[in-house]
């Protein structure tokens, strides 16, 4: 709330710096206009505020558009500015903006924990406001360019080139840090194959006992934080719902931060604080907001260079997964799954911001696989795609999982196996088609969500070489998958199980009695489940180590239908047994 309103203060103190200019006059620019307010480098004067926070966080379009069409309700008038005119503004204030003094101008105090500076970011960086600077280095030479953060032995400065050096300060000279090992992590999984596996061996068993915290940043207004974060050349980038930041990874200490304004009255995670992440391609990083919106900022400043929207609030949709990079696209899903929305995965254009694909995970009534909705719940099916999924670059495909059907707890208006809820897909990600699926839970009337981790690995399977795909799922099972194909290779359980007897040869679940929901409450145990917490397969072992919980409860279903603004859940959880517990497994891939 208090960032709105700064912003709205920003936009009603521009507007006596925009001058009104007769037609046929000289063209009109930042420079003749505004400057005399807002200053010759936009950071404000004592007449008016710094307008370079606003530049930042928003696209060429919208800031012509706020000049162009005025804001009435705030008393800023419009402006008839011609689009060149426009144009040669919109391209002085990304000049200005050009390097990392934009995004920090209004990124309020930067924080940092531990580390060099002292604790809570003394030592200059708490306010720091970017400057030029040339810096004398302890080899006798020079490095120019904007400093972004110094304190007393630390600092970091981007040069013209756009990279950003992060340094050691000894007195008035400085060398640059040695990044070692350096490992860049540029998805959520830090690979295309989704295991998080590193064979970094600087932390072993002989040691592991002494690792301590080397800093700790503060998130400001996180109410919690899921990301992974992503790292290139020792720049961290974390992200919490709607806010980015850049920080030096070898003290904590805040380069740049984005910020734009949180959406009220969501229903979904995402209105709870869940962001899980960004994603890295070149000199942009993506990240997603929580009202579904897909962003692109510049890397080295957290500029905004497009927004798009991939589903409007109001049919249900939020977002809160990692971005997937995939060479010139950048794929993303979307949550909702107890909110009604139709979950989909898309594919955008790295460079503009295009849509290029979109799959969606329910079928339309009349289309391939609507025979497996039986009833009215196809409307409002859900199957959300909220995980950041895996690709095969040989193969070309990219593998995401889907979650559960709407209602979750009553299949009465669902009758069917409900394709393609609780599956893996595995898209053409050049076109976005359908080359497969393979679904871990038809019918699914507990909430189990198949969106954990896909690891991918070349391994032989039963004496031949087999491109093979391992999913621990939150119903209890384990699973390997021929990725070329979707054929199911094993499906073992991870613990009790009391809702099936087990996967025919054509990878269909023979579910029991205690599988469908009552209006009482049916007991159902899937011990051994896995959730959409990370997970790595070590290739040595050919172990993966997974989190699991274990635990029956009781499921009730509601037969009152849901509505649109409400949750989707049609029943609720009854009586749990005890005793449930949590813990670290592993699991050899091939039994």
């Amino acid at each position: 709330m208090k960032h709105g309103l700064a912003i709205a203060m920003g936009l009603w103190l521009v507007t006596p710096c925009l001058f009104a200019q007769p037609a046929g006059g000289p063209a009109r620019t930042f420079a003749s206009q505004c400057s005399i307010c807002h200053g010759g480098d936009a950071n404000g004067t004592d007449r008016a505020p710094g307008i370079l926070p606003f530049v930042r966080s928003h696209s060429d379009a919208e800031v012509s558009a706020l000049v162009h069409t005025g804001r009435p309700d705030r008393g800023m008038p419009k402006f008839d500015w011609s689009d060149s005119e426009l144009q040669d503004l919109t391209a002085g204030l990304r000049r200005l903006v050009a390097g990392p003094a934009a995004a920090t101008a209004g990124a309020g105090p930067g924080r940092g924990g531990r580390g060099a500076g002292g604790p809570g970011g003394r030592g200059g960086f708490g306010g720091f406001q970017p400057q030029p600077a040339t810096l004398n280095m302890q080899d006798g030479t020079t490095l120019a360019g904007m400093l972004t953060s110094s304190a007393h032995f630390s600092a970091t400065l981007q040069t013209a080139d756009g990279k950003i050096h992060l340094l050691a300060r000894n007195g008035d000279t400085y060398t640059e840090k040695p990044i070692e090992p350096k490992l860049d992590w540029l998805n959520y999984d830090g690979s295309y194959t989704g295991n998080r596996y590193v064979p970094l061996g600087q932390i072993n068993a002989s040691n592991v006992k002494r690792l301590a915290p080397a800093w700790i940043f503060p998130v400001p207004g996180a109410p919690r934080v899921e990301a992974t974060p992503v790292v290139v050349d020792g720049v961290m980038y974390i992200t919490t719902t709607n806010d980015a930041y850049a920080l030096d990874a070898t003290t904590g200490r805040q380069i740049w931060r984005f910020t734009t304004s949180r959406t009220p009255g969501l229903l979904s995670e995402a209105g709870g604080g869940a962001n899980r992440g960004a994603a890295i391609s070149g000199d942009r990083i993506f990240m997603v907001t929580d009202n579904a919106h897909l962003l692109a900022l510049d890397r080295l400043t957290g500029r905004k260079v497009w927004d798009v929207t991939m589903g409007e609030v109001k049919d249900g949709y939020s977002a809160t997964g990692a971005p997937l990079a995939i060479g010139d696209l950048v794929l993303s899903g979307v949550a909702g799954g107890e909110e009604g929305a139709r979950g989909f995965v898309d594919a955008y254009r790295v460079s503009d911001g295009e849509r290029v694909w979109r799959y969606y995970t329910v079928p339309l009534r009349g289309e391939k696989g609507a025979e497996t909705w039986i009833g009215s719940a196809i409307e409002h099916g859900c199957g959300a795609t909220w995980l950041t999924g895996s690709y095969d670059p040989e193969l070309g495909l990219a593998y995401w999982t889907v979650g559960n059907p709407c209602p979750d707890f009553n299949g009465d208006e669902r009758k069917g196996d409900n394709l393609w809820t609780n599956a893996v897909v595995a898209l053409d990600v050049k076109s976005g088609a359908l080359k497969w699926y393979f679904q871990f839970t038809p019918h699914d009337t507990h909430d189990w969500d198949a969106n954990e981790p896909l690891i991918l690995l070349d391994e032989p399977w039963e004496g031949r070489p087999r491109k093979l795909m391992v999913h621990a799922d939150v119903n209890g099972f384990f699973f390997v998958l021929d990725r070329t194909d979707g054929k199911m290779l094993l499906a073992t359980p991870m613990g009790k199980q009391d809702w099936t007897t087990g996967y025919d040869k054509d990878g269909h679940p023979a579910v029991t009695s205690t599988f469908e929901t009552t209006l009482e409450g049916t007991m159902t145990c899937a011990t051994g489940a896995a959730k959409w917490a990370s997970q790595t397969l070590d290739p040595d072992s050919k172990r993966l180590v997974v989190r699991l919980s274990e635990g029956c409860s009781a499921v009730r279903k509601d037969p009152r239908v849901p509505q649109m603004g409400e949750r989707f859940y049609g029943g609720s959880f009854g009586q749990r047994a005890p005793g449930g517990q949590s813990f670290i497994h592993a699991i050899d891939i091939h039994t």
